[in-house]
């Protein structure tokens, strides 16, 4: 008995070659690329701040307040050179992980970019917080989950994968060299809300 695979929409036949093989096309896309063509992938940059001391300032926070998880798939890094320090000096970088207090939040400054990967889009993630800290902006709780030394003048990028669920947060703090006095710096965020791809 012989089985026809048909387009429902115009009767077309799948084709079975001489070698049994059935013809297929298809277009693959990965999960990221998926999310921006579904309006779901969004850039947070804290904007340009400057740094003043050698001290931890918290500059960046982004706290999940959607329904869906939101996956981090990269933070980056932006330094300019710092005024005091050498071209050897570092820059500590901390990401943290779930914290909830510090002036870093309370300041409650939202960052300078919030914006969807689709030019076309105007959906926003209405649910969830962004603040942008500055010198001396303060993390008192959550735990440090990531950190690294880069020198200042350099870019960074941390291709991490982390999943937010909704509540859950992650901010990032700069300490520069021991000897700076000025620091021109930014952060941004860059992920996406998860999508369905079981359809």
């Amino acid at each position: 008995m012989s089985v026809s695979i048909k387009n429902g929409g115009n009767g077309n036949v799948a084709m079975v070659d001489q070698s049994n093989r059935l013809h297929t096309f298809s277009i693959s896309r990965d999960v990221e690329e998926e999310a921006t063509q579904q309006q779901k992938s969004y850039n947070i940059n804290s904007g340009l701040l400057t740094l003043t001391t050698a001290g931890e300032s918290g500059v960046v926070y982004f706290k999940n307040g959607e329904d869906d998880d939101f996956i981090v798939n990269a933070i980056v890094v932006i330094m300019g050179p710092s005024t005091g320090g050498s071209a050897t000096d570092t820059t500590h970088i901390r990401i943290y992980k779930n914290i909830t207090t510090g002036t870093l939040i309370s300041g409650a400054t939202a960052v300078d970019v919030n914006s969807n990967r689709d030019f076309g889009s105007s959906s926003s993630l209405s649910g969830s917080l962004a603040y942008k800290g500055g010198e001396g902006a303060t993390i008192t709780d959550g735990s440090t989950h990531i950190e690294s030394l880069v020198s200042p003048g350099n870019r960074v990028a941390f291709n991490i994968g982390e999943v937010l669920r909704k509540g859950n947060s992650i901010g990032v703090s700069l300490e520069p060299n021991d000897s700076n006095t000025s620091m021109k710096c930014m952060v941004a965020i860059i992920g996406h809300q998860h999508v369905d791809t079981s359809e």
